[in-house]
C-alpha cells in the first residue's frame, strides 16, 4: 500500500477536553469499547502559504487518529457503570 501524501500545514497542539468510550453489546454477550484517540493535529495552509479554511469559512484542519478498544465481559460492564454511576 503507497501512503497518502500528508497535507500541507502546520502542526498544531491540542489537549484532550474529553475522551469516552462507545459501548456495543456483541451478540456473543461480550462488550466492545471503542474510542479514538487523537494523535496529530494539522492546521492546513493554501499553497501560497496562507491558512486554508473550508467552504463555510472554519478553519480547515487534518487530524489523525489511532482507535483504542477494550473487551469487556457482561459482568465487567455492568461493574464499570455502576462505579460510574456511583452504586
Amino acid at each position: 500500500m503507497i501512503p497518502a501524501p500528508q497535507p500541507k500545514g502546520r502542526v498544531v497542539g491540542y489537549k484532550p477536553l474529553q475522551e469516552r468510550f462507545s459501548y456495543y453489546a456483541l451478540d456473543d454477550g461480550t462488550v466492545l469499547g471503542v474510542k479514538p484517540a487523537v494523535v496529530k493535529v494539522t492546521r492546513l495552509q493554501n499553497p501560497d502559504g496562507s491558512l486554508a479554511y473550508a467552504p463555510d469559512g472554519s478553519p480547515a484542519y487534518f487530524y489523525a487518529t489511532q482507535n483504542v478498544t477494550q473487551i469487556l465481559s457482561p459482568e465487567e460492564y455492568k461493574t464499570m457503570v455502576s462505579h460510574e454511576l456511583g452504586e
